[in-house]
């Protein structure tokens, strides 16, 4: 009898070299050089392999796995072993595709793996590791793949894409020097919106003269949209004139003249509320008092409107009414004082001539003392001026006379001491002495003596002979100077020898 041992062995293995591959081992050990043996493993079927002249018997070709249930049998004798064997792959590689962006329509992305390993790296979505693309709007998972010796590792980043905000500018706008404008932008997606050039949305500003370009931004969660507008603002004429006559009296023609700088197309005065159209020189008469304004307004060929308005420019006067009294028209010259009462309508200032070569005066009410040795007609001369020069004149005659002054004695001496020899009436003034009577009566009425020139007197004679002392009776008949009246005095005269 014939007994066999039992084969002994042990097991030992190689992991495969890739992910997937089949070059892993399972090497069994310990076996007889030379012989043959059946092996079995996994509930496989059974194979025969020569031991090697090491004793080994290595399974080749094996992928990652588990094995496990090796039979190994020599001549009919058979033993089990139930070890389970693991063939591990390599480990797969480290891969990260960083982290999740956030990005405005319209901006690149480059999307850029972190492979620590060198793994090949791919990317879905048609993405290229390291190349910048344009995303589209929203929110795309991207996923990387890393392939190392066939052993695969994924990774995903989030890439969203916010829209860019609506903006509009709004249309381009001309305006003229000094009009205000407001520019409001159309935001319908309630971005924050700035303005260059310091404007603020919708708040009034004064633009400058010229074109200038504005732009409006606006950012909605850091995503920016832009647009622009030109404003134009056109220049305005400076206007300005001139008159030949600021006063004047009815009826007060005027002449203006346009001083406008620039070039404007039309121009419409107004006058006092009455409109002249034209740009060149004017003239207007005035035929009414007051102060007028006077507003020139002129349109430039785009349409731009400027005007100056002067206020009261223009004054005119109506002429005065000169008048006054004398109180008194007539006076002598024993009081030759005259008031003045002025009368005048419309009348500002005043000039008085008294007439006598010597007296003026500017007082509205004067009073005036002529000479009270000169008697004589005075023209009194007012001129009247209003507030702008309007003047009128007028005349009145004030009359000095004369005051009539007499004196007559009552005695006389004719007793030839060359003192008091002739009775006569001394006449200082007011009398006409070419119209003198004088006449000496006795007591029975007889005419003893007559003169008709007063510097002429009795004597005291009559007949050649002189009368006896006593009582006589004159009387004197004359003509006042400025009037026809008649005057005649009575008295009585003594004579003393």
């Amino acid at each position: 009898v014939t007994v066999n041992p039992l084969p002994t062995f042990t097991l030992s293995s190689t992991d495969p070299t890739a992910c997937g591959a089949a070059d892993g081992t399972i090497t069994i050990s310990g076996l007889t050089p030379g012989e043959d043996y059946d092996v079995s493993f996994n509930g496989g079927g059974v194979v025969t392999f020569t031991a090697d002249g090491a004793g080994d018997i290595v399974l080749t070709g094996l992928t990652a796995g588990s094995y496990t249930g090796f039979e190994v049998s020599l001549n009919g004798c058979l033993t089990i072993d139930n070890a389970s064997i693991n063939l591990t792959d390599p480990n797969p590689p480290t891969v990260d595709a960083g982290v999740d962006q956030t990005v405005c329509d319209g901006d690149q992305v480059t999307l850029t793996a972190n492979n620590p390993d060198g793994a090949t790296i791919t990317w879905d979505n048609g993405v290229t590791d390291g190349t910048a693309f344009t995303p589209s709007v929203g929110t795309t998972t991207y996923t990387v793949t890393a392939n190392l010796a066939g052993c695969i590792s994924t990774d995903q980043v989030d890439v969203t894409v916010n829209p860019l905000p609506v903006v509009d500018a709004g249309a381009n706008q001309t305006v003229c020097d000094g009009d205000q404008v407001t520019l409001t932008a159309n935001n319908p997606d309630g971005a924050t919106i700035t303005w260059d050039n310091g404007v603020t949305d919708g708040t009034a500003f004064t633009p400058g003269v010229g074109t200038t370009t504005y732009t409006v931004t606006a950012d909605l969660l850091g995503c920016i949209s832009t647009d622009q507008l030109d404003v134009t603002v056109n220049p305005v004429a400076v206007v300005s004139f001139f008159a030949d006559e600021l006063v004047g009296c009815i009826p007060q023609e005027v002449n203006f003249t346009n001083t406008t700088v620039g070039n404007p197309e039309n121009c419409v005065w107004n006058i006092g509320g009455v409109e002249i159209i034209g740009c060149d020189n004017i003239n207007f008469m005035f035929n009414q008092a007051g102060c007028f304004d006077v507003t020139l307004t002129t349109t430039s060929p785009e349409g731009c409107v400027s005007s100056a308005t002067y206020a009261n420019y223009i004054c005119i006067d109506d002429y005065p009414t000169a008048n006054f009294t004398a109180s008194p028209l007539i006076v002598t010259t024993i009081d030759t004082e005259v008031d003045f009462i002025n009368s005048s309508i419309g009348g500002s200032t005043y000039s008085w001539d008294f007439g006598d070569d010597s007296g003026f005066s500017t007082e509205e009410n004067p009073s005036y003392t002529y000479s009270d040795t000169e008697d004589g007609n005075y023209e009194v001369q007012l001129i009247v001026y209003s507030q702008y020069g309007c003047s009128d004149t007028t005349t009145a005659i004030v009359q000095v006379r004369e005051e009539l002054i007499f004196w007559v004695p009552n005695t006389f001496t004719p007793d030839g001491n060359k003192f008091n020899e002739t009775f006569l009436p001394i006449f200082t003034s007011g009398f006409d002495p070419y119209d003198f009577n004088l006449l000496i009566f006795n007591r029975w009425g007889e005419v003893l003596f007559e003169s008709n020139n007063h510097q002429i007197g009795w004597d005291g004679t009559y007949g050649g002979n002189l009368v006896k002392d006593g009582t006589y009776v004159w009387k004197i008949e004359f003509k006042t100077k400025y009037t026809d009246e008649r005057q005649v005095h009575h008295g009585h005269v003594n004579i003393l020898r």
